[in-house]
C-alpha cells in the first residue's frame, strides 16, 4: 500500500476555544458555537465553513486549525483584525462589520507545513514558551497542520552518546551553541559556539515538550528528528573499528567547527542508533507523531560517494527509524539535491530505497527551483510545494504575488504526488504580505486576484480603510511585490553554487564590507521608492499608533533612506576618484547623519535579541557566550567572517554600532591619503570593527 497516511489526531472544540481565550474576549463571543466535524484519525485535506444569521456566526471545521483559519479569515474580513508573527492589529473592543446572513466555505490541500530547520536558529534560537505560545495560535490560526520541532533534541542526543561512553570533552567538541544548532543538526558544523550547559539543554526539552503537547492538543503534527548519521568525533576514535564517512568542510569554516563525521551506513550500528534515538524520544514525549525529520547531505553534495553508498545511507536512515517506530514517516528536503554533485542517477537511487508513502520531500524553494520538475516529481514520492523566498532573516522587501499564484496552482494540476503548501523561509518577521497571500492561497479554490486582496489585507492589517492606504499598497504590490527575474533562471548561476552572492539575498550591499563601485540593483523605477515614501508619511498621521503600520513604514522608510545613503557613498567614493577632499569629507559626513537616520527608523531592536540571548543562558558566563554567538551570526556567521553578512539584520543599535561604524572606517580610510586597497581594508577592518563587536 503506497498511500500517504500521516496520523494526527483532530484537535478539539476546547483547543480551539483556548486560543481564542488568549485574545480579547469580544473575539469568542463572536461565535455561537464551534464544531469539529472530521472523523478519523489521520490527516485529511482541510475544510471548513462560517455560517453567519441573527443567532451569531457557527463555525464548523474538519479540524481544530481549520476552524481556526476560518475565525481568522472571519477577523480580517469583517472586524479589521489580523494576528501575525510579528504583532497584532486587534482592537480591545469588536466593530465586525458582518451581513445578517452569509457563509463562508474554505478548502485546503491536505498537508499544511511550516518549517526551515535555519529557522530555529535565525529567529527562535533564544525564544521562551511565552513567545513560542504566541507563534503556535498564530501557526493555527493560520490553519498549518504540520510543524518541525526541532529543539531540545540536544538533551536526548548527550544522553545517548554518554551512554555510548562519549565524554563531557567530546559532547563539547560535538554540539554547537544555540546560534548554530540548526547546521550543526545538518551536520555542517560542530563545537561552534559551544558549549552549551546541562541545565540549558534540559531547558530546552522541556520547552520543547510544552511545544509538542500544544501542537498535538491542537491536532497538529509535530515532525521530531531521526538520526541522520552524524557522529562526534571522539566515537569515532573510541569505535576505530568501524567505517566512517568524512563530511567535507563547509563555506571554509575549519577542521575544528566543521569537516564533520558520518556513521558508514552499512554499519549495522548505525540501525542501532536510530532505534535507541527514537526510542529515547519517544519515551520522553510518548507516542506524539509518525513523522521524523534527516538530512545527511546538507549543502554538502557525495561527491566522494557512489550512487550505491548513497542509497545505503536512505535505506539505513529509514529502516533506522523503523526499527524505533514501525510506522516512521521520513521528511527530508530537497535543498540538498539542488546542489552540484547530485545528478539524477545519485537522486534517484537515494530516492527509491524508501517505500512511497514512508517519504514525504519538502520541495524547499519551488517558488523559484521547483526540483519536483527536474527530479520527475520525485520518482513517485509525496512532496510539499514550499515557499523559501527569505535568507538569514534579511528583512529586503520583496515577492511576487503574481508568480506565487501562477506556480503552485502549476503544481497542483501538475498530475505528480503533491500533498501539501509548506513555508521554509530561514527567518520570519518579514514581507509578511507575500507569506499570508501564500497561506490564503492554499486555502481557496478561486482565483486570488493580487490587486482584490491587498485591499482586504491592509484594511485587516490596519483596522481601517482609506483611498490614500489602498494606493499605496497597490503601489507596493506593482513594484516591490512584483519582483522581476522572481523564479530560477540556469543562466543566473555562478560557478560557486554555495552562496551565489549576486542574486536577492544581497542586493543592499551597504550591509556587506565596503568596496568601490558597488550598486543597489533595483526591478522598480527608483522615483517610485520616493513616491511610497511620501504615500507612508501622509498615512503616518492617521496609522502611526497602529503596531502593524509601524513595521511597514519603517521597511518603506529604510528603502527611501537606503537609496540615499548610497548615493552619498557614491559621492565620497566620486571624490576619492578625483582626489577631492571637500567631496570626501562632505559625502561621508551625510553619509554617516544618514545611517543615524535609518537606525532610529528601525522598530526592531538588537538589545531585545541580546537581552533575549542572555536570558536563556543559565549562568552569567554562558550570557557572555550566548551573547557574543548572538552578535556573532548576524554580522561575522563564523569566527572570522567565513559566512560574513549572509544573516544580515536591519535594526536599531546593529546599524548604528557595526554597518555605520564599517562606512566610517571606510570613510576614514579613503581620506587617509593610503593608497586603497580591498584586502588590506578588510584585513583592518576584521581586526579594529568587526571583531570587537562580534568575536566568538
Amino acid at each position: 500500500d503506497s498511500q500517504l497516511r500521516v496520523r494526527a489526531r483532530r484537535g478539539t472544540e476546547k483547543s480551539v476555544l483556548d486560543v481564542l481565550g488568549r485574545l480579547p474576549k469580544w473575539i469568542a463571543d463572536e461565535f455561537s458555537s464551534i464544531s469539529i466535524t472530521g472523523s478519523g484519525e489521520q490527516l485529511s485535506p482541510g475544510s471548513a465553513r462560517l455560517i453567519g444569521s441573527n443567532e451569531g456566526v457557527r463555525v464548523e471545521g474538519s479540524s481544530a486549525v481549520d476552524a481556526l483559519y476560518a475565525i481568522h479569515s472571519y477577523l480580517r474580513e469583517f472586524c479589521g483584525t489580523m494576528i501575525t508573527w510579528e504583532g497584532l492589529n486587534v482592537p480591545m473592543e469588536g466593530e465586525c462589520k458582518r451581513p445578517q446572513d452569509f457563509e463562508r466555505k474554505y478548502d485546503s490541500i491536505e498537508i499544511r507545513y511550516f518549517g526551515n530547520p535555519c529557522t530555529y536558529s535565525y529567529s527562535f534560537a533564544w525564544w521562551d514558551w511565552a513567545h513560542w505560545e504566541r507563534f503556535i495560535d498564530w501557526l493555527a490560526l493560520s490553519g498549518f497542520n504540520m510543524v518541525l520541532t526541532p529543539v531540545g533534541q540536544e538533551a536526548i542526543w548527550a544522553k545517548l552518546w554518554s551512554e555510548l561512553g562519549i565524554s563531557e570533552n567530546g559532547l563539547n567538541d560535538f554540539f554547537s551553541g544555540p546560534a548554530f544548532l540548526a547546521w550543526h543538526r545538518m551536520g555542517n558544523v560542530q563545537k561552534l559556539g559551544g558549549p552549551m550547559s546541562v541545565e540549558y539543554l534540559e531547558s530546552q526539552l522541556e520547552l520543547n515538550k510544552k511545544i509538542v503537547n500544544r501542537l498535538v492538543e491542537l491536532g497538529i503534527v509535530p515532525v521530531l528528528p531521526t538520526f541522520a548519521g552524524f557522529v562526534p568525533k571522539e566515537f569515532e576514535r573510541k569505535f576505530s573499528n568501524l567505517r566512517f564517512l568524512h563530511n567535507a568542510c563547509w563555506n571554509n569554516l575549519n577542521q575544528t567547527n566543521s569537516c564533520t563525521t558520518s556513521l558508514h551506513p552499512q554499519e549495522p550500528q548505525f540501525k542501532k542508533i536510530a532505534k535507541l534515538f527514537v526510542d529515547m524520544q519517544t519515551t520522553f514525549y510518548g507516542h506524539v507523531t509518525d513523522v521524523y525529520s534527516a538530512d545527511p547531505f546538507n549543502e554538502s553534495p557525495p561527491a566522494h560517494l557512489s550512487e550505491k553508498d548513497v542509497a545505503h545511507m536512505s535505506s539505513a536512515i529509514y529502516k533506522g527509524c523503523s526499527m524505533g517506530n514501525m510506522n516512521c514517516i521520513w521528511l527530508l528536503q530537497s535543498w540538498t539535491f539542488a546542489y552540484d554533485g547530485w545528478k539524477k542517477p545519485a537522486v534517484e537511487s537515494f530516492l527509491t530505497q524508501v517505500p512511497v508513502g514512508r517519504m514525504i520531500i519538502l520541495d524547499l524553494q519551488a517558488e523559484k527551483r521547483p526540483l519536483y520538475k527536474e527530479f520527475d516529481g520525485f520518482f513517485g514520492h509525496y512532496f510539499v510545494w514550499c515557499l523559501l523566498q527569505n535568507f538569514g532573516g534579511n528583512t529586503l522587501m520583496r515577492g511576487n504575488l503574481g508568480k506565487l499564484h501562477e506556480n503552485y496552482r502549476t503544481a497542483l494540476e501538475s498530475g505528480t504526488s503533491i500533498v501539501g503548501m509548506g513555508l521554509t523561509m530561514e527567518g520570519i518577521n518579514q514581507n509578511y504580505v507575500v507569506y499570508q497571500y501564500f497561506i490564503d492561497l492554499a486555502w481557496t479554490n478561486e482565483e486570488l486576484d493580487p490587486q482584490k486582496w491587498i485591499v482586504g489585507y491592509s484594511t485587516a492589517r490596519y483596522g481601517s480603510s482609506s483611498p490614500l492606504q489602498w494606493g499605496a499598497w497597490k503601489l507596493l504590490l506593482a513594484t516591490y511585490y512584483t519582483q522581476v527575474n522572481y523564479e530560477y533562471d540556469p543562466y543566473d548561476l555562478l560557478e560557486d553554487t554555495k552562496f551565489s552572492t549576486e542574486d536577492e539575498r544581497r542586493k543592499i550591499y551597504l550591509y556587506s564590507r565596503p568596496q568601490f563601485t558597488q550598486r543597489i540593483r533595483y526591478w522598480l523605477s527608483t522615483k517610485l521608492i520616493d513616491k511610497l515614501g511620501n504615500l507612508f508619511i501622509m498615512l503616518n498621521r492617521t496609522l502611526g499608533h497602529n503596531e502593524l503600520f509601524r513595521q511597514d513604514y519603517s521597511d518603506v522608510m529604510r528603502e527611501v533612506i537606503q537609496k540615499k545613503i548610497h548615493n552619498r557613498i557614491q559621492f565620497a567614493t566620486n571624490g576619492y576618484s578625483l582626489q577631492d577632499k571637500a567631496m570626501m569629507e562632505r559625502g561621508c559626513d551625510e553619509t554617516a547623519q544618514l545611517f543615524d537616520l535609518l537606525d532610529k527608523n528601525e522598530v526592531r531592536d538588537l538589545s531585545e535579541w541580546l537581552v533575549m540571548a542572555r536570558n536563556a543562558a543559565s549562568t552569567k558566563t554562558e550570557s557572555d557566550l550566548f551573547e557574543r554567538q548572538a552578535r556573532n551570526q548576524m554580522t561575522l556567521w563564523g569566527p572570522t567572517g567565513e559566512i560574513a553578512d549572509y544573516a544580515r539584520k536591519e535594526w536599531a543599535g546593529l546599524i548604528r554600532k557595526f554597518y555605520a561604524k564599517r562606512w566610517a572606517f571606510f570613510c576614514e580610510y579613503i581620506q587617509s591619503g593610503i593608497r586603497y586597497d580591498q584586502h588590506k581594508f578588510e584585513k583592518r577592518l576584521l581586526e579594529e570593527v568587526e571583531l570587537p563587536f562580534a568575536h566568538l
